[in-house]
Protein backbone atom coordinates (compact mmCIF):
# COMPACT_ATOMS: atom_id res chain seq x y z
CA UNK A 1 0.00 0.00 0.00
CA UNK A 2 3.06 2.20 1.08
CA UNK A 3 4.10 1.45 -2.63
CA UNK A 4 1.27 2.63 -4.30
CA UNK A 5 0.96 5.80 -2.43
CA UNK A 6 4.67 6.51 -3.62
CA UNK A 7 3.76 5.82 -7.06
CA UNK A 8 0.86 8.01 -7.07
CA UNK A 9 2.72 11.03 -5.16
CA UNK A 10 5.38 10.71 -7.64
CA UNK A 11 3.04 10.96 -10.92
CA UNK A 12 1.05 14.05 -9.20
CA UNK A 13 4.17 15.92 -8.80
CA UNK A 14 5.58 14.97 -12.23
CA UNK A 15 2.43 15.98 -14.06
CA UNK A 16 2.27 19.65 -13.79
CA UNK A 17 5.98 19.48 -14.94
CA UNK A 18 4.98 17.66 -17.96
CA UNK A 19 2.11 19.45 -18.74
CA UNK A 20 3.91 22.74 -18.79
CA UNK A 21 5.27 23.93 -21.74
CA UNK A 22 7.78 26.33 -22.38
CA UNK A 23 8.11 29.87 -23.90
CA UNK A 24 9.94 28.68 -27.24
CA UNK A 25 7.02 26.38 -27.83
CA UNK A 26 4.43 28.23 -27.15
CA UNK A 27 5.51 31.16 -29.74
CA UNK A 28 6.54 27.79 -32.21
CA UNK A 29 2.32 26.76 -31.69
CA UNK A 30 1.85 30.40 -32.04
CA UNK A 31 3.87 30.63 -35.25
CA UNK A 32 2.19 28.16 -36.55
CA UNK A 33 -1.27 28.73 -35.56
CA UNK A 34 -0.78 32.01 -38.03
CA UNK A 35 0.77 30.42 -40.92
CA UNK A 36 -2.45 28.31 -40.57
CA UNK A 37 -4.39 31.43 -41.00
CA UNK A 38 -2.74 32.99 -43.58
CA UNK A 39 -2.60 29.76 -45.47
CA UNK A 40 -6.41 29.39 -45.24
CA UNK A 41 -7.11 33.03 -46.07
CA UNK A 42 -4.90 32.89 -49.15
CA UNK A 43 -6.94 29.61 -50.28
CA UNK A 44 -10.40 31.60 -49.71
CA UNK A 45 -9.09 34.59 -51.97
CA UNK A 46 -7.79 32.03 -54.78
CA UNK A 47 -11.37 30.33 -54.33
CA UNK A 48 -13.47 33.78 -54.61
CA UNK A 49 -11.34 35.16 -57.58
CA UNK A 50 -11.98 31.61 -59.33
CA UNK A 51 -15.40 32.40 -59.18
CA UNK A 52 -15.33 35.60 -60.04
CA UNK A 53 -14.37 34.60 -63.31
CA UNK A 54 -16.60 31.69 -63.48
CA UNK A 55 -18.97 34.20 -63.25
CA UNK A 56 -17.57 36.59 -65.79
CA UNK A 57 -17.01 33.36 -68.17
CA UNK A 58 -20.21 32.72 -67.94
CA UNK A 59 -21.66 35.98 -68.54
CA UNK A 60 -19.26 36.65 -71.76
CA UNK A 61 -20.68 33.18 -73.04
CA UNK A 62 -24.52 34.40 -72.43
CA UNK A 63 -23.70 37.61 -74.06
CA UNK A 64 -21.77 35.69 -76.94
CA UNK A 65 -24.92 33.90 -77.38
CA UNK A 66 -27.44 36.80 -77.25
CA UNK A 67 -25.41 38.47 -79.93
CA UNK A 68 -25.97 35.32 -81.91
CA UNK A 69 -28.97 36.77 -82.82
CA UNK A 70 -32.61 33.76 -83.21
CA UNK A 71 -31.80 31.70 -85.91
CA UNK A 72 -34.60 32.30 -88.59
CA UNK A 73 -36.24 29.11 -90.29
CA UNK A 74 -35.52 28.08 -93.68
CA UNK A 75 -38.38 28.41 -95.74
CA UNK A 76 -39.67 26.22 -98.07
CA UNK A 77 -40.52 28.32 -100.60
CA UNK A 78 -38.59 31.26 -102.14
CA UNK A 79 -38.56 34.69 -100.14
CA UNK A 80 -41.38 37.12 -101.78
CA UNK A 81 -39.16 40.14 -101.33
CA UNK A 82 -36.58 38.99 -103.27
CA UNK A 83 -36.80 39.69 -107.04
CA UNK A 84 -34.55 36.69 -107.95
CA UNK A 85 -36.75 35.34 -110.87
CA UNK A 86 -39.17 36.53 -113.15
CA UNK A 87 -42.92 35.19 -111.74
CA UNK A 88 -45.88 35.86 -113.98
CA UNK A 89 -47.48 39.07 -113.24
CA UNK A 90 -50.84 38.04 -110.95
CA UNK A 91 -54.21 38.00 -112.76
CA UNK A 92 -56.71 40.09 -110.50
CA UNK A 93 -60.13 39.06 -111.37
CA UNK A 94 -61.39 41.94 -114.22
CA UNK A 95 -65.31 43.00 -115.06
CA UNK A 96 -65.68 44.68 -118.83
CA UNK A 97 -66.98 47.92 -118.50
CA UNK A 98 -70.80 47.76 -119.70
CA UNK A 99 -71.32 45.33 -117.19
CA UNK A 100 -70.23 47.36 -114.36
CA UNK A 101 -71.91 50.15 -115.83
CA UNK A 102 -75.14 48.16 -115.67
CA UNK A 103 -74.54 47.20 -112.11
CA UNK A 104 -74.37 50.36 -110.57
CA UNK A 105 -77.44 51.34 -112.54
CA UNK A 106 -79.24 48.85 -111.06
CA UNK A 107 -77.85 49.69 -107.82
CA UNK A 108 -78.86 53.99 -108.33
CA UNK A 109 -82.35 52.58 -109.18
CA UNK A 110 -82.93 50.54 -106.14
CA UNK A 111 -81.48 53.08 -103.98
CA UNK A 112 -84.12 55.77 -105.26
CA UNK A 113 -86.87 53.40 -104.76
CA UNK A 114 -86.45 53.73 -100.87
CA UNK A 115 -87.72 57.41 -100.91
Amino acid sequence: MRMLLMISGLIVVATPTAAQVNVFQLDELRAQQQAAERRAIDQSNQLQALEARLRADQAAAELASQGAGVRLPVLPYADPTLRTSVAPAPRYPSMPDAALAESNKRVRDAAGNRH
